[in-house]
């Protein structure tokens, strides 16, 4: 639901958070970004910077230069003048995924659990095979990013393509890099070895968090992913994972990416035609777990 007036929230004394609703929606998400945008348009005294996510955008700045009720008075001023959002930019990224890959089974084995792949297939009642095509048949809408460096949240911007699994009741201590995974309806990569409990099912071989900047897709931010942005997976072999991971490295592989503008409105006119799906429950916890990612 969006809520009729934004809420905000706040954080401690350098941080407010401005919630636009309760749920996980990509047209929520592109008020949250066209708000954003609007303030970059006209920085605020003191604003040292923004986060979007998925229904709120937090920002932080100096207590020393501005306070909470002259941010708050600012924003919603700017929310007064805000029209419908019609379009955005939004750069489109092809990332390439070995599915099904040795690591991902690595995890699983380790933690002892079934083959993450499989498990997402039961979850959807459908094969590890159709995983592996509907995912590759929808772009994602990367609605912010966080959790470590370089993550991000994703959402199929198909409806009818949405599948997901519920995490992992015990998280795992280690996860390796560039692994696939779905938290609830999300579908992100873990940047780096860390501690998760997504589902996996496939590995790619491209770099999405780059500290040391060897590759010109990451200009002067070592974090690939943008919120606006759009993901389209393909599937490769491990033959063209493996050559791909090689050019990563050297630092000689160009990432497909296009820098365009994002038709909002007649996305937003589509959803309403089709309608949204119903959400699925937990088979464990007959609880909905489609709304959040840990």
């Amino acid at each position: 639901m969006l809520y009729e007036h934004p809420v905000f929230r706040i954080m401690g004394d350098c941080s407010i958070n401005i919630e636009f609703g309760d749920e996980s929606s990509i047209p929520l998400n592109f008020q949250i970004l066209s708000l954003d945008k609007s303030i970059e348009s006209n920085p605020i005294n003191g604003l040292i910077e923004t986060n979007p996510q998925v229904r709120s955008l937090g920002l932080v700045f100096d207590p020393t230069i501005t306070t909470i009720s002259y941010i708050r008075d600012y924003i919603e001023d700017l929310l007064k003048s805000k029209q419908k959002v019609l379009s955005l930019p939004s750069r489109r990224l092809i990332i390439p995924a070995l599915y099904d890959d040795p690591w991902s089974r690595e995890c699983a084995k380790s933690f002892d659990v079934q083959n993450n792949i499989e498990y997402i297939a039961e979850f959807n009642g459908i094969t590890p095979k159709e995983v592996i095509k509907i995912h590759t048949s929808s772009d994602y809408w990367v609605t912010g990013v966080g959790f470590v460096p370089g993550a991000f949240m994703s959402y199929a911007m198909d409806p009818k393509k949405r599948i997901g699994a519920p995490l992992y009741r015990t998280p795992r201590t280690w996860t390796h890099e560039r692994l696939l995974n779905f938290g609830g309806l999300v579908s992100t990569i873990y940047p780096i070895r860390v501690p998760g409990g997504g589902q996996l099912f496939g590995r790619t071989p491209l770099d999405i968090f780059d500290p040391e900047l060897k590759n010109s897709a990451f200009g002067n931010n070592p974090i690939l992913a943008r919120a606006g942005d759009r993901h389209r997976y393909i599937s490769i072999c491990r033959q063209q994972y493996d050559e791909i991971r090689a050019s990563v490295k050297d630092g000689r592989y160009e990432y497909e990416m296009e820098e365009d503008y994002f038709d909002c409105s007649t996305y937003c006119s589509w959803l309403s035609e089709i309608g949204e799906p119903n959400q699925k429950l937990d088979p464990e916890s007959n609880q909905l777990w489609g709304k959040g990612y840990v």
